[in-house]
């Protein structure tokens, strides 16, 4: 296998290779429909990841599908994956940053972990002071006071006014 240590001697810049592969057992015929396909650049902390998870079968096996840009994985991924729930997918394939998961919902179960979670986390009163501090610094950015008001010094008019308390009567 290349390492890269030619590429790093004579100072060329090495892109990262992204891959598709397909985690599957016995069970499993085909990579369309069966089994679970991802999207990684580092393949060994990714399957540490599932192992970890317990999501998959204990004892599950490693195809690799395609080596390309992470562009081209990532189309390959959705073609593979187009909607929810195939294979042991939740989701819809060809994102790396969770959105193929948008849509799918939570099990009852799942909710309340995360509830429960939430609870714990803000009972410490240290964490709940860090979290509002976060989310002020967040929202200075987005004041509406001031400077900040771009109505700030100025007035409707009586037009404006009527058009506003219209629109309010019917929202």
């Amino acid at each position: 296998m290349f390492d890269g240590t030619f590429a790093n001697e004579i100072g060329m810049a090495l892109s990262p290779q992204w891959m598709v592969y397909c985690l599957h057992d016995d069970s499993c015929n085909s990579p369309w429909l069966h089994g679970w396909v991802g999207v990684t650049s580092c393949l060994k902390r990714r399957l540490y990841a599932h192992r970890r998870s317990r999501r998959l079968p204990a004892g599950f096996q490693v195809k690799m599908l395609l080596e390309a840009s992470k562009a081209e994985c990532l189309a390959y991924a959705a073609e593979l994956r187009p909607r929810p729930g195939i294979g042991w997918n939740r989701g819809r394939g060809g994102f790396t940053d969770g959105r193929g998961l948008r849509g799918v919902a939570k099990s009852p179960e799942h909710r309340e972990k995360i509830r429960q979670a939430a609870l714990r986390r803000y009972s410490d009163h240290s964490e709940r002071k860090r979290t509002q501090q976060a989310v002020k610094k967040a929202f200075e950015a987005i004041r509406r006071d001031g400077k900040h008001n771009a109505m700030s010094g100025r007035h409707h008019s009586e037009e404006t006014k009527r058009k506003i308390s219209i629109a309010r009567r019917h929202y």
